[in-house]
């Protein structure tokens, strides 16, 4: 995804694997689903990031331009990780499982915020937390398949996370 007004792009230059995997695997499903729909997740930043782009397009419409396009490829992982999901054997619905109960997705998992500091601070914190469970997720999927694919997501998050950043350091007046 290209922006054509500023020649950004808000995902890494790199094809994605395509979309497979060796056997279905309810276990791998499970974990796939926390990072689908968990408080922390694709679900979530989706949701997230297209509330933060509606607060700000009249008062910072460069930010609010670029949270949604973040928000666009975020959708793009959502989907994959859907069908990832659905090939090992599971319902991709808006939960998570523990311990044979499921929990559904919830709209206050989304940090809303009131401010361009509290947005920008929330999408940067989401990112980090999402990196960090994606690389949980590669320690416990031996797939080799899926592993490429969240390697893949990885390098997208990461860059997502340096936007966020530079749209803090720029945009956020800090004090002096």
């Amino acid at each position: 995804m290209l922006n054509n007004e500023t020649n950004i792009s808000y995902h890494v230059d790199l094809p994605y694997p395509d979309i497979k995997v060796e056997k279905e695997n309810s276990r791998y499903a499970n974990i796939l689903l926390h990072n689908y729909s968990g408080i922390v997740s694709e679900f979530t930043a989706v949701d997230q990031y297209v509330y933060h782009k509606f607060k700000l397009f009249k008062d910072c419409p460069a930010v609010s331009q670029a949270i949604g396009e973040i928000a666009m490829v975020e959708m793009h992982h959502l989907e994959m990780l859907g069908e990832l999901i659905l090939l090992l054997g599971e319902d991709p619905r808006y939960w998570i499982k523990k311990k044979d109960k499921r929990y559904y997705w919830n709209a206050k998992f989304v940090d809303y915020g009131n401010t361009l500091k509290e947005y920008l601070d929330y999408d940067i914190q989401a990112e980090v937390v999402a990196i960090r469970d994606y690389n949980k997720a590669l320690n416990e999927i031996s797939d080799p398949n899926i592993v490429k694919i969240i390697e893949r997501i990885i390098l997208d998050e990461e860059l997502h996370l340096k936007i966020f950043k530079e749209l803090y350091a720029k945009y956020v007046k800090t004090p002096e």
